[in-house]
């Protein structure tokens, strides 16, 4: 009997040093965060904590993320591409019968059964029309924040509707106090509660910021008076409360000595919106485009105790990579590959050591022909970008010009148009020519080929991309004025 109860004890024990070697991992989303909207990236806008952090940290200069933000929400929760789960397309709004499909089991999944505690913070935008797509019923063990993919700020509503929940119950008691200030402060509340001694945190810290409408409080406005252009003005003091909120997390996590055992991720989720003042300069394009500007993402790596910081990482990363490379590489937790088809890869080797990595390709998107619209395909190999089909908006066509330039935008806001191409087709070096200035694609045939073919390769395994209307049974008048799951 004695040796019995030896043996237990040592299991407990081993799986208490087990317990305590997984770090906490923070993953922080800036919405529509541009290529030039931080101050380590060159930015006017000044960013010192962010900036701290990057600069300590691992810079992922070769990162790229969805043209949009479902489909980038989408790829980070399920590590596949969007395509593969038929969410390429569009943005899921409210009211829209269509979300991450069950059949994808998310990261917060993952991490929960490998003794995590799981909390989500902020924006979703990955459905909401029945319960069991919302946040605590996707791995979550809680959920502060809104389902829409925009909203006001401050009456936490997209329109008439109020769209706020903790967990599942509607919060109708913060009307006028910024989403940044109550998004920091959850934040802070579940490392509060968190008990260390049951495993491991992990936070989604997806905040509203700096995502239309732009509004911010005007303590933070009179902070960007020497920024002459309205809209980068209200940019900078929204980015200067977020920043300030993540300040504050971490300041928090230091004095609970927590701090050194967290894994910091920081990432937008797509390009910034010049049209509302963000930046993507001197990249070519918008959120929306398949152009650099839309899809090369803002990101870096912190940890204090990983063996090299401070440096930039040149290898190309997908957004999809981060499921594989936070359950396998940061949590220490096994993937059955044979049972979860995953398009990511275990990227922590490269980020941590610089080393090569097993992803040499990347499908940017792909969204084929419909009515009315030409399609669109943009993959990278190597050095070399293809595009093919309408290069911007390809989920609301008619947006194009000012809303959604293919050109180059400067920090004033004026558009540097680019050369026509009859073609369609566009062909860069991008190692040579990350800016996107020169398409070769009439000297190199060979590659416009081959990176043609690989695109068919993708499509073979294409399904169709959902984007149905306006449910009118969704109308929050039917639920008290909230935007409610509707099809339960």
């Amino acid at each position: 009997m004695f040796a019995i109860i030896l043996l237990l004890v040592l299991i407990v024990r081993s799986n208490e040093a087990v317990q305590a070697t997984k770090p906490n991992v923070l993953f922080i989303v800036i919405d529509d965060l541009g290529w030039n909207d931080t101050s380590y990236q060159g930015s006017d806008i000044p960013t010192p904590t962010i900036d701290r952090f990057a600069k300590e940290g691992i810079r992922l200069q070769q990162y790229y993320v969805q043209r949009v933000c479902s489909p980038t929400r989408s790829a980070i929760m399920a590590g596949r591409y969007p395509y593969h789960m038929g969410l390429a397309r569009t943005v899921i709004t409210n009211g829209h019968p269509f979300a991450l499909p069950l059949n994808q089991t998310t990261m917060a999944d993952q991490l929960k059964k490998g003794g995590y505690s799981t909390h989500c913070v902020g924006k979703w935008d990955l459905g909401m029309h029945k319960w069991d797509y919302t946040p605590t019923h996707r791995g979550f063990d809680s959920f502060y924040g809104y389902y829409d993919a925009a909203e006001d700020y401050f009456r936490h509503a997209p329109g008439r509707f109020l769209d706020f929940r903790n967990d599942t119950k509607p919060v109708t008691d913060k009307n006028g106090t910024y989403s940044t200030f109550l998004f920091t402060e959850a934040v802070e509340q579940a490392i509060e509660k968190h008990d260390m001694d049951k495993g491991p945190f992990f936070i989604y810290a997806a905040y509203q910021s700096i995502h239309g409408p732009l509004e911010a409080p005007q303590e933070y406005i009179d902070q960007c008076q020497s920024i002459p252009y309205d809209n980068r003005r209200m940019i900078c003091a929204m980015l200067k409360a977020a920043d300030e909120g993540i300040q504050n997390i971490t300041m928090l996590l230091k004095e609970k000595n927590l701090l050194d055992d967290t894994i910091i991720i920081f990432t937008t989720d797509n390009g910034g919106q010049t049209g509302l003042g963000s930046s993507n300069w001197p990249l070519r394009g918008n959120k929306a485009t398949v152009f650099e500007g839309g899809v090369r993402g803002t990101g870096f790596v912190w940890g204090s105790k990983l063996p090299k910081l401070n440096y930039d990482n040149n290898h190309i990363i997908h957004v999809s990579d981060w499921l594989p490379t936070v359950v396998e590489g940061i949590a220490g937790l096994t993937l059955d590959r044979n049972k979860w088809a995953l398009d990511g890869y275990n990227v922590w080797p490269t980020i941590t050591a610089n080393s090569e990595t097993s992803r040499k390709e990347l499908l940017i998107n792909l969204d084929p022909p419909r009515p009315g619209f030409i399609g669109q395909a943009a993959i990278r190999i190597g050095d070399w970008k293809l595009i093919t089909g309408q290069p911007n908006c390809s989920f609301a066509p008619a947006k194009v010009g000012d809303k959604c330039p293919d050109g180059w935008v400067h920090l004033d806001g004026s558009i540097e148009p680019p050369p026509h191409t009859p073609s369609l087709t566009w062909l860069f070096n991008i190692t040579a020519d990350p800016n996107e200035r020169n398409n070769v694609a009439d000297q190199y045939p060979e590659v416009v080929k081959r990176l043609k073919d690989r695109i068919e390769f993708y499509n073979a395994t294409h399904i169709e991309q959902l984007d149905p209307p306006l449910d009118p049974r969704s109308n929050p008048e039917n639920f008290g004025g909230v935007w409610t799951p509707w099809l339960d």
